[in-house]
């Protein structure tokens, strides 16, 4: 008898295989054209430490340990920068855009792993599970409004707490059924594996604390409570309930905790919690129809509710959510994957949309959100599809409009990574998403202003000005004289003046201390457009005016520059005083203290500068290279009696 020879089961076995190569080959080419785009925004800022070290100012521990941009630090983050810098040490940008797109398909491929357990958890059968799983990782890759994510530099901090995050919640469903059969390995896995899981995903940003609260929403909606073993409910206890109550009783007790970060705000407490249930859904709309002005990075004009009514879509809004809540609590048995999907999404944005005093909006805060977004469509449809009496004609459409709609994100997702492709694409294309942006208008004058181009960096700041709150008249006034300062060619108008010193009073705004600080460091490079005294006794006034704490940054910080102006000026008491006060203020800032010392050297205060010298040597070989050699320089002139004319 003929024997036929199948070799399919083999071929068979290499499919998912290759179909895991094609999705990488084909995200990378759809990412491909942004790769070699720009350093943005907080990326200048955040990667400087980068160029110290690179030019052998700093030690590798300040570059990971030292980072402000929040208040763990994100050491691991700053580690994987690092690693970036050893690899390339022009830090150009297409080293550390590639490594934001490895993350990113790292991400989308625990995603995969992540959707397969929940769906298998839910009682899909493991063909159908693996395919929708496959389904809404694919989808997660492609989706456009990744882009902002994956090729702004700094947000790998996001991507690697959304990587470690998933990779928490895949470890926590894969021991969950150990537990119940009382395996002491799943248990360790639990009660260790995942708290040390999350304290990574925290260390790469703060929002990776909310991996524990998640994997609660998994066994809340996945598993039987009848059954639930006592040591997962002391678990969730003791890891969730316990913190939230906790934090409930710190915030109680300590209510400025929150409230202060709104002294620097043009929004309230109640303005933000009334603004952010629109914000969720506008950023829903954006991830299942990436079309329009929602698109892009610059949201910084977003309307604010100022009341339930105001926008009308306030409480629009409100109540949508309202009954998107309910819905989830009531189907929870029987949709538990749109439960899931709701409460994952919810609890996945509760601390950046929550009371604490951030910026409203920014589409990185969506990037792990997106998929229990997607699970959630994917148990509705699921629900619709038994629902339906001819079943296998709706399953069909259902899969074309998926093949479709991941093609379409596909293309999307190309559209946009081809608009981060250089500097002026990057800049053109967003100007056509939202040109009254105030940050994108700034990024725009600064960019005249390197070109000279003073009329077009005045029009910028003009409409800038014409869309920004009234809090920062003042900033548009400071950016008109650094305009001039810039250019350098012409004095700047009389007028100027007049119009700082009428505008210059109430809150000092952060981006007010920021122009104010480029102004006194371009007057420090030589600017002869200015007149430093006029600026100098204005601001004066205005800090001395100032609602603010004293120790708030935009005071102290703009304090500090003020000196720095009036040292510019030869007026050395009178920036001593100035930056005493900002040294004081600021808790003994390092940065202000060198400049304190030399401003008492000048004066021949020993004891001033021992004072200050004091302080700064607390921080003598640290990581900081160039501080540990001004201390010593400074140690030096002390004991030589340079200063004062005598020794110690």
């Amino acid at each position: 008898m003929y024997t036929h020879n199948r070799p399919a089961p083999t071929i068979r076995r290499f499919i998912p295989w290759l179909a895991a190569l094609c999705v990488l080959v084909l995200t990378v080419a759809i990412y491909g054209p942004g790769l070699h785009g720009p350093f943005l925004l907080d990326d200048i800022g955040n990667l400087e430490p980068l160029k110290r070290w690179a030019d052998g100012s700093l030690g590798w521990q300040g570059v990971v340990f030292d980072n402000r941009s929040g208040p763990g630090g994100r050491s691991l983050s700053m580690l994987t920068f690092l690693a970036n810098g050893w690899l390339d040490h022009d830090l150009r940008t297409f080293g550390f855009k590639a490594a934001n797109l490895g993350i990113h398909v790292a991400t989308g491929a625990m995603a995969f792993i992540l959707a397969s357990l929940i769906f298998l958890r839910a009682g899909i059968d493991k063909s159908h599970a693996r395919w929708l799983a496959a389904f809404a990782a694919v989808a997660w890759l492609w989706l456009p409004m990744q882009v902002s994510t994956v090729l702004y530099v700094i947000q790998r901090m996001a991507q690697l707490a959304t990587l470690l995050t998933f990779a928490t919640l895949s470890l926590y469903l894969y021991v969950r059924p150990g537990i119940d059969r009382g395996s002491r390995t799943a248990t360790l896995a639990m009660w260790l594996g995942v708290p040390i899981l999350t304290l990574l995903a925290a260390s790469a940003k703060e929002t990776g604390l909310l991996a524990i609260p998640l994997a609660a929403v998994l066994e809340y909606t996945l598993f039987d409570r009848r059954t639930r073993p006592r040591q997962v409910t002391a678990f969730f206890a003791l890891t969730v309930a316990l913190p939230i109550c906790l934090g409930l009783l710190f915030v109680a007790v300590q209510p400025q905790w929150i409230l202060r970060g709104y002294l620097g705000r043009d929004f309230t407490l109640s303005q933000r919690l009334m603004t952010e249930p629109r914000i969720l859904w506008s950023y829903l709309q954006t991830t299942f129809f990436p079309v329009g002005s929602r698109m892009g990075l610059f949201h910084d004009t977003y309307p604010i509710s100022t009341s339930p009514w105001k926008p009308w879509t306030t409480s629009l809004a409100l109540i949508a959510w309202l009954a998107t809540g309910t819905a989830a609590i009531a189907w929870r048995h029987r949709m538990p994957l749109f439960t899931l999907g709701v409460a994952g999404y919810l609890i996945t944005h509760s601390l950046e949309a929550g009371p604490i005093s951030l910026e409203l909006y920014f589409e990185h805060r969506n990037y792990g959100a997106a998929l229990f977004a997607l699970i959630a469509v994917i148990g509705l449809l699921r629900a619709i599809l038994d629902l339906s009496q001819a079943r296998q004609r709706v399953r069909s459409i259902l899969m074309g409009c998926a093949i479709v709609c991941v093609a379409i994100f596909a293309l999307g997702t190309w559209s946009q990574a081809s608009g981060w492709r250089d500097e002026n694409t990057f800049y053109a294309t967003q100007y056509g998403y939202n040109p009254d942006s105030p940050r994108l208008l700034s990024s725009l004058t600064g960019r005249a202003m390197l070109a000279h181009d003073l009329p077009g960096a005045l029009a910028f700041i003009e409409r800038s000005e014409r869309n920004s709150p009234d809090s920062e008249r003042a900033t548009a006034t400071i950016w008109r004289l650094l305009a001039y300062c810039e250019v350098d060619e012409i004095p700047a108008p009389a007028n100027l003046y007049d119009e700082f010193s009428d505008r210059a009073h109430g809150r000092v705004t952060i981006y007010a201390m920021v122009g104010w600080e480029l102004l006194a460091q371009r007057m420090a490079e030589g600017c002869k457009s200015l007149d430093s005294n006029r600026l100098t006794a204005i601001a004066k006034r205005w800090l001395d005016a100032a609602p603010q704490p004293a120790s708030a940054q935009p005071i102290w910080r703009t304090r500090f520059n003020t000196g720095r102006m009036l040292a510019e000026s030869n007026d050395i008491e009178g920036a001593r005083a100035m930056v005493h006060r900002a040294w004081v203020d600021s808790d003994r800032n390092n940065g202000v203290g060198v400049l304190l010392f030399q401003l008492d050297a000048s004066l021949g205060d020993i004891a001033g500068c021992r004072e200050v010298l004091t302080s700064l040597s607390r921080s003598e070989g640290g990581s900081d290279r160039r501080l540990t050699e001004a201390v010593r320089t400074f140690r030096r002139a002390i004991d030589s009696g340079e200063i004062g004319g005598q020794g110690r």
